[in-house]
């Protein structure tokens, strides 16, 4: 007896019991200057992205008490808060706006373009078969009703999305919905994830004129607005606004689609780390026929392995007969694919029955907490 107490005190020592249990912790993020809700703020649990606030600025995830999380946002401070003092609102507090020029790198503002440009497509060149798992959520509101679908799917990630195969998946609809489960014929909003400043090998957007596709092309078609922020830390981004030029707007643009947007770059590297635009002048499908539709995204990179990796994306717009919008959060680290991936079909509808439901992937990530609205949907109430 007296050799098992002995043993069971070794045991505590060198190998001490589990830490705190884990709690679910949940709470809004907002400005600190206005009081506005942020949506798409990344929540860490030490070194990885655990979640995101929805578009509304909330989360919420399971952490021990005892572990530190760490909120950021492009363009915000950084904070970190012990998950046993997570307060209900978070407050980021925004870089201050200076008017100085930024001196310490010795770039004019045409060798920022340049490099950024640069970046991003040695970036493609070198790490253009990395992908990653995402998880996905679209809502979308018709005349018949209001539909979520959710899934995990794979993509290339590198850039910008493409080739997104949707590995499992389900749907949701509210009790209003006429027909029922999502019927959208030849709908592809998972192929509008593939939009971004600059696009590779999609032919999708190939004929939109975007703001960092190349650098000629830049300059010809965009008026631009360089802006410095500043961190407390002395960190420095450039803010830089893409306009179309007004020469362009009546002449064979006004029908092409365009690209328009706010880049923020980091000073030091020029490497672009956030994207907010909008798609000017696309059309959607919508019952085999095109309509017009509004398309804004804010698409957001990390550097984990040296690389322009998309971490997330959303996006939102719509028409007269059809609203959406969509996240897409990485879940997983970048890896290299070895095969060639096979997308997905354009009806999300066959794509999320054919890939079937696999409850364990929803248990084992912290997914982005649904909206109210979204809550409602998904339970059909």
């Amino acid at each position: 007896m007296r050799h098992f107490v002995c043993l069971t005190i070794i045991l505590l020592v060198f190998f001490p019991l589990k830490g705190a249990a884990q709690e679910e912790l949940q709470g809004r993020v907002v400005d600190a200057t206005t009081g506005e809700p942020l949506p798409y703020v990344s929540v860490r649990l030490g070194d990885e992205i655990c979640t995101l606030t929805n578009a509304e600025g909330d989360f919420k995830l399971t952490a021990d008490e005892d572990k530190s999380l760490t909120f950021s946002f492009i363009g915000y401070e950084k904070l970190r808060i012990k998950a046993g003092k997570l307060p209900a609102v978070v407050r980021l507090k925004p870089y201050s706006t200076t008017m100085q020029e930024v001196t310490v790198h010795a770039k004019t503002y045409d060798e920022v373009l340049k490099q950024t440009i640069d970046n991003l497509r040695q970036d493609y060149r070198e790490c253009g078969a990395w992908t990653r798992k995402y998880f996905f959520r679209t809502l979308m509101e018709k005349a018949e009703g209001t539909y979520i679908a959710e899934a995990f799917v794979q993509a290339y990630s590198v850039v910008n999305l493409r080739d997104v195969v949707i590995m499992s998946g389900l749907q949701g609809y509210d009790k209003e919905a006429k027909k029922g489960r999502l019927n959208v014929n030849a709908s592809n909003i998972h192929r509008l994830m593939e939009i971004g400043p600059m696009t590779v090998k999609k032919s999708l957007w190939s004929s939109a004129t975007k703001p960092l596709q190349f650098y000629s092309y830049t300059r010809e078609y965009f008026d631009m607005k360089f802006e410095h922020l500043q961190g407390e830390d002395g960190k420095l981004l450039y803010r830089i606004d893409f306009s179309l030029k007004e020469k362009y707007k009546g002449e064979f643009l006004a029908t092409k689609p365009y690209i328009i947007g706010t880049a923020y770059v980091d000073a030091e590297t020029c490497r672009l780390l956030r994207f907010d635009g909008s798609c000017v002048n696309y059309y959607m499908k919508y019952e085999l026929l095109p309509h017009a539709t509004s398309i804004d995204f804010q698409l957001e990179y990390d550097y984990s392995n040296d690389a322009a990796c998309v971490s997330h994306m959303a996006i939102s717009g719509g028409n007269d007969f059809l609203t959406y919008r969509a996240l897409l959060f990485a879940v997983e680290s970048d890896r290299r694919q070895k095969k060639p991936m096979k997308a997905s079909g354009s009806n999300i509808v066959s794509a999320l029955m054919e890939a079937g439901y696999d409850e364990t992937l929803w248990d084992e990530y912290n997914i982005v907490k649904r909206t109210e609205q979204e809550e409602r949907v998904a339970f059909g109430k």
